[in-house]
Protein backbone atom coordinates (compact mmCIF):
# COMPACT_ATOMS: atom_id res chain seq x y z
CA UNK A 1 0.00 0.00 0.00
CA UNK A 2 1.08 3.60 -0.32
CA UNK A 3 2.16 4.96 2.58
CA UNK A 4 -0.01 8.55 1.24
CA UNK A 5 -3.02 6.89 3.04
CA UNK A 6 -1.38 5.78 6.35
CA UNK A 7 -3.12 7.45 9.41
CA UNK A 8 -6.59 7.80 7.56
CA UNK A 9 -9.13 6.07 8.98
CA UNK A 10 -12.59 5.74 7.51
CA UNK A 11 -15.23 8.18 8.83
CA UNK A 12 -12.59 10.60 8.52
CA UNK A 13 -13.53 14.09 6.10
CA UNK A 14 -10.30 14.14 3.81
CA UNK A 15 -8.78 15.94 0.70
CA UNK A 16 -7.46 13.51 -1.89
CA UNK A 17 -5.32 14.34 -5.09
CA UNK A 18 -5.66 12.22 -7.63
CA UNK A 19 -3.84 11.48 -11.26
CA UNK A 20 -5.94 12.44 -14.15
CA UNK A 21 -6.02 8.75 -16.42
CA UNK A 22 -6.00 9.02 -19.35
CA UNK A 23 -4.39 12.17 -18.84
CA UNK A 24 -5.67 14.82 -21.06
CA UNK A 25 -3.55 16.42 -23.92
CA UNK A 26 -4.35 19.77 -22.95
CA UNK A 27 -5.77 21.55 -19.12
CA UNK A 28 -4.91 19.94 -15.51
CA UNK A 29 -3.90 16.62 -15.01
CA UNK A 30 -4.65 16.00 -11.40
CA UNK A 31 -7.99 16.57 -9.56
CA UNK A 32 -9.24 17.17 -5.94
CA UNK A 33 -12.42 14.97 -4.18
CA UNK A 34 -13.18 16.21 -0.93
CA UNK A 35 -15.29 14.09 1.40
CA UNK A 36 -15.84 11.35 4.02
CA UNK A 37 -13.50 8.41 3.66
CA UNK A 38 -16.12 5.56 3.35
CA UNK A 39 -13.51 2.61 2.43
CA UNK A 40 -9.85 1.97 1.59
CA UNK A 41 -8.11 -1.35 0.43
CA UNK A 42 -5.14 -2.16 -2.03
CA UNK A 43 -6.95 -1.12 -5.16
CA UNK A 44 -9.71 1.76 -4.25
CA UNK A 45 -10.60 4.34 -2.37
CA UNK A 46 -14.70 5.04 -1.59
CA UNK A 47 -15.39 8.63 -0.81
CA UNK A 48 -18.62 10.01 -0.20
CA UNK A 49 -19.18 13.97 -1.61
CA UNK A 50 -21.90 16.44 -1.33
CA UNK A 51 -22.72 14.77 -5.12
CA UNK A 52 -22.57 11.10 -4.36
CA UNK A 53 -20.06 8.43 -4.11
CA UNK A 54 -16.40 8.63 -5.58
CA UNK A 55 -14.42 5.26 -6.14
CA UNK A 56 -10.57 6.35 -6.84
CA UNK A 57 -7.52 4.62 -7.74
CA UNK A 58 -5.31 3.99 -5.23
CA UNK A 59 -2.56 3.75 -7.24
CA UNK A 60 -3.43 7.29 -9.13
CA UNK A 61 -3.25 9.12 -5.52
CA UNK A 62 -0.37 11.48 -5.44
CA UNK A 63 -1.65 13.50 -2.32
CA UNK A 64 -3.78 12.84 0.70
CA UNK A 65 -4.87 14.35 4.29
CA UNK A 66 -7.47 14.82 6.79
CA UNK A 67 -9.26 17.81 7.24
CA UNK A 68 -11.43 19.41 9.94
CA UNK A 69 -15.08 18.27 10.14
CA UNK A 70 -17.18 20.97 7.47
CA UNK A 71 -18.19 23.75 9.92
CA UNK A 72 -21.77 23.69 10.59
CA UNK A 73 -21.85 27.42 11.61
CA UNK A 74 -20.15 30.55 10.26
CA UNK A 75 -16.59 32.02 11.72
CA UNK A 76 -13.45 30.68 12.09
CA UNK A 77 -13.19 27.36 11.50
CA UNK A 78 -11.79 26.50 14.86
CA UNK A 79 -14.83 28.00 16.47
CA UNK A 80 -17.30 27.29 13.99
CA UNK A 81 -17.09 23.59 14.75
CA UNK A 82 -19.83 22.03 16.87
CA UNK A 83 -19.28 21.18 20.60
CA UNK A 84 -20.26 17.50 19.69
CA UNK A 85 -17.99 17.12 16.31
CA UNK A 86 -14.63 19.04 18.79
CA UNK A 87 -15.23 15.99 21.37
CA UNK A 88 -15.05 13.62 18.76
CA UNK A 89 -11.79 14.70 17.39
CA UNK A 90 -10.76 15.53 20.90
CA UNK A 91 -11.15 11.80 22.42
CA UNK A 92 -9.37 10.28 19.66
CA UNK A 93 -6.34 11.89 21.26
CA UNK A 94 -7.49 10.80 24.81
CA UNK A 95 -9.07 7.54 24.11
CA UNK A 96 -10.16 4.57 26.55
CA UNK A 97 -8.79 1.22 27.05
CA UNK A 98 -12.67 0.09 26.74
CA UNK A 99 -15.26 1.91 25.37
CA UNK A 100 -18.81 1.48 24.30
CA UNK A 101 -21.56 3.40 22.32
CA UNK A 102 -24.86 4.34 23.92
CA UNK A 103 -27.16 4.88 21.07
CA UNK A 104 -26.01 5.05 17.54
CA UNK A 105 -21.49 4.76 17.08
CA UNK A 106 -20.36 8.40 16.59
CA UNK A 107 -23.97 9.98 17.32
CA UNK A 108 -24.71 8.93 20.74
CA UNK A 109 -22.88 8.60 23.90
CA UNK A 110 -19.76 7.41 24.20
CA UNK A 111 -18.69 4.92 27.26
CA UNK A 112 -14.95 4.83 28.21
CA UNK A 113 -13.22 3.13 30.98
CA UNK A 114 -9.20 3.46 31.09
CA UNK A 115 -8.19 1.92 34.08
CA UNK A 116 -8.29 5.57 36.28
CA UNK A 117 -5.88 7.55 34.12
CA UNK A 118 -7.52 11.01 33.52
CA UNK A 119 -11.11 12.02 33.60
CA UNK A 120 -11.22 12.25 29.47
CA UNK A 121 -10.71 8.05 29.49
CA UNK A 122 -12.82 7.19 32.16
CA UNK A 123 -16.40 9.24 31.37
CA UNK A 124 -19.74 8.88 29.26
CA UNK A 125 -19.32 11.71 26.83
CA UNK A 126 -22.66 12.54 25.70
CA UNK A 127 -22.74 14.07 22.01
CA UNK A 128 -26.20 12.81 20.90
CA UNK A 129 -28.76 10.67 21.43
CA UNK A 130 -28.25 7.80 23.24
CA UNK A 131 -31.64 6.18 22.17
CA UNK A 132 -33.53 5.77 25.37
CA UNK A 133 -35.40 8.47 27.43
CA UNK A 134 -32.62 10.52 29.44
CA UNK A 135 -33.71 8.41 32.93
CA UNK A 136 -33.22 5.04 30.89
CA UNK A 137 -29.68 6.09 29.51
CA UNK A 138 -28.72 7.61 32.99
CA UNK A 139 -29.25 4.03 34.52
CA UNK A 140 -27.70 2.15 31.83
CA UNK A 141 -24.50 4.40 32.18
CA UNK A 142 -24.34 3.48 36.06
CA UNK A 143 -24.78 0.44 35.27
CA UNK A 144 -22.44 0.14 32.60
CA UNK A 145 -19.99 1.91 35.06
CA UNK A 146 -20.80 -0.70 37.52
CA UNK A 147 -20.26 -3.65 35.61
CA UNK A 148 -16.25 -2.65 35.63
CA UNK A 149 -16.42 -2.26 39.18
CA UNK A 150 -16.19 1.87 38.51
CA UNK A 151 -17.61 5.24 39.87
CA UNK A 152 -20.49 6.37 36.95
CA UNK A 153 -18.97 9.54 36.02
CA UNK A 154 -20.27 12.06 32.98
CA UNK A 155 -18.40 14.11 31.32
CA UNK A 156 -20.73 17.34 30.34
CA UNK A 157 -20.06 19.62 27.74
CA UNK A 158 -21.47 23.17 28.33
CA UNK A 159 -21.60 26.36 26.21
CA UNK A 160 -19.21 29.47 27.27
CA UNK A 161 -21.12 31.18 30.49
CA UNK A 162 -23.66 27.79 30.93
CA UNK A 163 -24.28 26.34 34.16
CA UNK A 164 -24.67 22.38 34.76
CA UNK A 165 -28.34 22.53 35.59
CA UNK A 166 -29.08 24.40 32.48
CA UNK A 167 -28.82 21.18 30.67
CA UNK A 168 -31.18 18.67 30.97
CA UNK A 169 -28.87 16.09 31.49
CA UNK A 170 -26.84 17.92 33.84
CA UNK A 171 -30.18 18.76 36.29
CA UNK A 172 -30.83 15.43 36.06
CA UNK A 173 -27.42 14.43 37.34
CA UNK A 174 -27.34 16.74 39.96
CA UNK A 175 -30.67 15.51 40.99
CA UNK A 176 -30.39 11.95 41.33
CA UNK A 177 -27.37 13.26 44.06
CA UNK A 178 -24.27 13.12 41.79
CA UNK A 179 -21.28 15.64 42.15
CA UNK A 180 -19.98 18.38 39.99
CA UNK A 181 -16.00 18.60 40.21
CA UNK A 182 -13.98 20.89 38.80
CA UNK A 183 -14.71 22.51 35.05
CA UNK A 184 -12.06 22.55 32.16
CA UNK A 185 -11.84 24.99 29.24
CA UNK A 186 -11.55 23.94 25.83
CA UNK A 187 -9.60 26.41 23.92
CA UNK A 188 -8.74 26.35 20.28
CA UNK A 189 -7.13 28.16 17.85
CA UNK A 190 -5.29 28.06 14.02
CA UNK A 191 -2.34 26.51 14.26
CA UNK A 192 -0.16 28.73 12.08
CA UNK A 193 -1.89 32.27 13.59
CA UNK A 194 -0.80 30.23 17.14
CA UNK A 195 2.55 30.26 16.34
CA UNK A 196 2.67 34.14 15.65
CA UNK A 197 3.24 34.35 19.31
CA UNK A 198 6.37 32.08 19.43
CA UNK A 199 9.16 34.22 21.51
CA UNK A 200 12.78 33.29 21.96
CA UNK A 201 13.88 29.75 23.03
CA UNK A 202 15.91 28.76 26.40
CA UNK A 203 19.12 28.43 26.31
CA UNK A 204 20.96 25.05 27.42
CA UNK A 205 18.02 23.05 26.47
CA UNK A 206 17.29 20.33 23.68
CA UNK A 207 14.59 18.76 22.17
CA UNK A 208 13.94 15.48 20.80
CA UNK A 209 11.05 14.07 18.99
CA UNK A 210 9.16 10.49 19.05
CA UNK A 211 6.08 8.90 17.66
CA UNK A 212 5.65 6.87 20.36
CA UNK A 213 6.09 7.41 24.44
CA UNK A 214 9.43 6.58 25.15
CA UNK A 215 10.53 5.70 29.33
CA UNK A 216 12.35 8.76 29.66
CA UNK A 217 9.35 10.52 28.25
CA UNK A 218 6.59 8.51 30.79
CA UNK A 219 9.49 9.45 33.54
CA UNK A 220 8.62 13.35 33.12
CA UNK A 221 5.11 13.04 33.21
CA UNK A 222 3.30 14.33 35.68
CA UNK A 223 2.35 13.17 39.30
CA UNK A 224 -0.96 12.01 38.29
CA UNK A 225 0.61 9.96 34.82
CA UNK A 226 3.30 8.52 37.06
CA UNK A 227 0.91 7.35 39.50
CA UNK A 228 -1.07 5.66 36.79
CA UNK A 229 1.93 4.64 34.65
CA UNK A 230 0.66 0.92 33.42
CA UNK A 231 -2.47 2.53 32.21
CA UNK A 232 -0.60 5.68 30.45
CA UNK A 233 1.50 3.43 28.70
CA UNK A 234 -1.00 1.56 27.24
CA UNK A 235 -3.30 4.49 26.59
CA UNK A 236 -0.57 6.25 24.97
CA UNK A 237 -0.06 3.64 22.55
CA UNK A 238 -3.98 3.89 20.83
CA UNK A 239 -3.79 7.27 19.02
CA UNK A 240 -2.42 6.22 15.62
CA UNK A 241 -0.38 9.69 14.91
CA UNK A 242 1.13 11.57 17.81
CA UNK A 243 4.32 13.49 18.21
CA UNK A 244 5.67 12.81 21.88
CA UNK A 245 8.28 15.94 22.70
CA UNK A 246 11.19 15.65 25.30
CA UNK A 247 13.04 18.63 26.89
CA UNK A 248 16.85 18.13 28.02
CA UNK A 249 19.04 20.04 30.34
CA UNK A 250 23.05 20.23 29.46
CA UNK A 251 23.12 17.20 31.56
CA UNK A 252 20.86 15.06 30.04
CA UNK A 253 18.16 15.37 32.28
CA UNK A 254 14.23 15.34 31.38
CA UNK A 255 13.18 18.83 31.96
CA UNK A 256 9.67 19.06 30.37
CA UNK A 257 7.91 17.01 28.06
CA UNK A 258 4.50 17.31 25.69
CA UNK A 259 2.55 15.17 23.33
CA UNK A 260 0.55 16.32 20.21
CA UNK A 261 -2.10 14.07 19.21
CA UNK A 262 -3.36 14.23 15.69
CA UNK A 263 -6.77 13.67 14.05
CA UNK A 264 -9.61 15.17 11.40
CA UNK A 265 -7.08 17.75 10.13
CA UNK A 266 -6.48 18.96 14.45
CA UNK A 267 -3.80 18.41 16.79
CA UNK A 268 -4.54 18.54 20.20
CA UNK A 269 -2.04 19.33 22.86
CA UNK A 270 -1.34 17.06 25.90
CA UNK A 271 0.47 16.14 29.08
CA UNK A 272 2.50 19.53 28.82
CA UNK A 273 4.86 19.54 31.98
CA UNK A 274 8.11 20.96 33.49
CA UNK A 275 9.84 19.98 36.06
CA UNK A 276 9.81 22.01 39.32
CA UNK A 277 13.48 22.26 39.26
CA UNK A 278 13.40 23.95 35.44
CA UNK A 279 10.34 26.28 35.83
CA UNK A 280 10.16 30.20 35.55
CA UNK A 281 12.70 29.82 32.31
CA UNK A 282 10.06 29.78 29.77
CA UNK A 283 9.78 25.40 28.95
CA UNK A 284 6.30 25.34 28.87
CA UNK A 285 5.99 28.36 26.79
CA UNK A 286 8.63 26.73 24.59
CA UNK A 287 7.23 23.25 24.57
CA UNK A 288 3.22 24.65 23.36
CA UNK A 289 5.39 26.55 20.62
CA UNK A 290 7.06 23.20 19.26
CA UNK A 291 4.29 21.13 19.61
CA UNK A 292 2.84 23.58 17.59
CA UNK A 293 5.02 23.44 15.00
CA UNK A 294 5.04 19.92 15.08
CA UNK A 295 1.19 19.89 14.44
CA UNK A 296 1.97 22.55 11.56
CA UNK A 297 4.46 20.02 9.99
CA UNK A 298 1.99 17.30 10.06
CA UNK A 299 -0.42 19.46 8.43
CA UNK A 300 -2.68 20.10 11.42
CA UNK A 301 -4.38 23.45 9.97
CA UNK A 302 -6.28 23.51 14.10
CA UNK A 303 -5.34 23.30 17.46
CA UNK A 304 -7.20 22.64 20.71
CA UNK A 305 -6.19 21.98 24.12
CA UNK A 306 -8.07 21.27 27.88
CA UNK A 307 -6.70 23.42 30.51
CA UNK A 308 -8.56 24.25 33.79
CA UNK A 309 -10.01 27.50 34.38
CA UNK A 310 -8.05 27.85 38.27
CA UNK A 311 -4.48 26.89 36.51
CA UNK A 312 -3.53 30.75 36.01
CA UNK A 313 -0.05 30.24 34.92
CA UNK A 314 -1.23 27.83 32.05
CA UNK A 315 -4.15 30.09 31.11
CA UNK A 316 -1.86 32.89 30.62
CA UNK A 317 0.08 30.62 28.26
CA UNK A 318 -2.50 29.71 26.04
CA UNK A 319 -4.33 32.94 26.08
CA UNK A 320 -1.29 34.59 25.39
CA UNK A 321 -0.38 32.58 22.43
CA UNK A 322 -4.07 33.60 21.27
CA UNK A 323 -5.95 30.40 21.80
CA UNK A 324 -9.55 31.38 22.62
CA UNK A 325 -12.24 29.58 24.83
CA UNK A 326 -14.96 27.29 22.68
CA UNK A 327 -16.45 25.89 25.46
CA UNK A 328 -16.06 24.10 28.58
CA UNK A 329 -17.06 20.96 30.13
CA UNK A 330 -17.29 19.50 33.98
CA UNK A 331 -17.17 16.19 35.18
CA UNK A 332 -20.03 14.73 37.55
CA UNK A 333 -19.67 11.12 39.73
CA UNK A 334 -22.00 9.26 41.45
CA UNK A 335 -22.02 11.16 45.10
CA UNK A 336 -22.12 7.35 47.03
CA UNK A 337 -19.65 5.82 44.54
CA UNK A 338 -16.56 8.18 44.35
CA UNK A 339 -14.25 11.19 45.45
CA UNK A 340 -14.56 14.27 43.71
CA UNK A 341 -13.74 13.53 39.76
Amino acid sequence: MSDLMVGLTTGTRVAVRTQIDPAPAHGPTLTDTVGELLALDDEQVHIATRTGEVVLRRDLVVAARAIPPKPTRRGAPHRAITIEDLHLVMTKGQPGLDEDWLGTKGAGWLLRAGAGWTGRSNSALPVGDPGLPLPEAVDAVESWYRERELAPVVMLPRPVGAGTSDDPLGALLLQRGWLEGHPADVLTGRTETLLHGAGPSPTGYSLQASDAADEAWLAGGSPRLLQHLDAARRILALPPRQVFLTARDAAGHVAGVVRVALADGWAGIFGLHVDPDHRGRGLGRWLTVEALRAAADAGASLTYLQVEPGNEPAQRLHRGLGMTAHHDYVYLARLQDSARP
